[in-house]
């Protein structure tokens, strides 16, 4: 499991992923007063030979009342081309009479763990790789 916070207080962003062992990841961001699940997006790339991998397809979700899903459709979007994965990203982030600043400015935070965990877990990868290579020789 990864695990990355930034921000304190009602600006504080959790993300956390699971991974299947490089057939896939399930990340959850939280964060804020009251942090919840208050939208889910799955992004995946096309089969092989079967459409362009510069893409992916999205499908999303949400609880009635809350918008997380645009945040998790973004970021599942961002990581599934970024680690040529299907994601699962699951978002609950709350602050109470949040300004739209204040919005803008957790989703930033969550966009930012997003680019620290993408650029962690391809070094892990590409290490855990190249150690199966050598000891398969």
């Amino acid at each position: 499991m990864f695990e990355l916070t930034q921000g304190e207080g009602r600006y504080q962003v959790r993300f956390r992923v699971l991974t299947a062992d490089g057939n896939g990841l399930v990340v959850f961001i939280t964060g804020g007063e009251r942090p919840h699940l208050g939208g889910t997006a799955l992004a995946s790339l096309p089969p092989q030979g079967c459409g362009d991998l510069s893409s992916c397809d999205t499908w999303d979700i949400t609880l009635p009342g809350h918008k997380d899903k645009e945040l998790a459709r973004e970021l599942a979007r961002k990581i599934c081309l970024a680690v040529g994965e299907p994601v699962s990203v699951n978002v609950g982030i709350h602050t109470d009479n949040a300004s739209g600043e204040e919005i803008r400015y957790l989703c930033s935070q969550a966009g930012e763990l997003a680019e620290r965990f993408i650029s962690q877990y391809i070094v892990n990868k590409e290490k855990t790789r190249l150690t199966e290579v050598e000891n398969f020789t």
